[in-house]
């Protein structure tokens, strides 16, 4: 009972956190760049956010149509900061959208695994391949948050043992993750932990206001009334 009442943030909660951390980051970088502050808050956002890509694909009933909205947008966003700097720029959607294609191969072949040494021997083999695959691209081509930033929600579904009520080892797991994050990434990064005390208060729970699609515009919105503000200030 003492633990439920420590758990006191809802799932709405925390991505407000992460939204608000996010355009702090973005106000940071893109209008004062010399506020080291701004960006060390702004490293909670993608921490936040990726464990509810984790979090989506495992309660998702259509997991085709959660990929898609997370890719379509992410694609949208790519064609629009082409017009506005005439650069390709594969942003966090796309990491996300990357995150969920491997979560869905590892939850298929956890699946395809119990009960059978066998094919769980190449269940475990067909992830590694697909893991491999990813990090061969994040060498290849510039995806924002780079192979570990993929693989951060995908290190708290290998640690998730199916149960509904034990959050303690995916939280473990996306720990792990976050912490080869920050030792990849550097600087700044390191402040990202911080989220995994947010995400120990974090209840289960949606919250009362149903904000999916509030979240998936936002990312694109934000970003166009801050980069118009900077067009107009520059």
């Amino acid at each position: 009972m003492k633990q439920r009442k420590l758990c006191v943030l809802s799932q709405n909660m925390l991505k407000i956190i992460a939204a608000v951390c996010m355009v702090i980051d973005h106000i940071g970088a893109e209008l004062f760049p010399d506020l080291t502050i701004l960006r060390i808050i702004g490293r909670l956002s993608f921490p936040l956010f990726s464990y509810f890509i984790y979090e989506g694909c495992k309660y998702t009933h259509n997991k085709l149509r959660y990929f898609l909205q997370v890719f379509a947008l992410g694609i949208l966003c790519i064609i629009g900061y082409y017009v506005y700097s005439r650069e390709i720029f594969l942003n966090v959607l796309i990491t996300f959208s990357l995150s969920i294609c491997v979560l869905y191969v590892v939850k298929f072949f956890k699946g395809k695994a119990s009960g059978s040494v066998g094919r769980g021997a190449l269940g475990a083999v067909l992830s590694i391949a697909c893991i491999l695959a990813v990090y061969v691209l994040c060498n290849w081509i510039r995806v924002d948050y780079g192979f570990f930033g993929i693989m951060l929600p995908v290190f708290a579904e290998i640690f998730d043992d199916g149960s509904k009520q034990n959050k303690v080892m995916p939280l473990a797991g996306f720990s792990i993750g976050l912490l080869l994050l920050a030792i990849d990434r550097g600087g700044t990064q390191y402040f990202g932990l911080f989220a995994i005390v947010l995400l120990a208060l974090y209840s289960g729970e949606r919250g009362k206001w149903r904000m999916k699609y509030f979240f998936y515009w936002f990312y694109p919105l934000h970003l166009i009334v801050i980069g118009a503000i900077s067009a107009v200030i520059g």
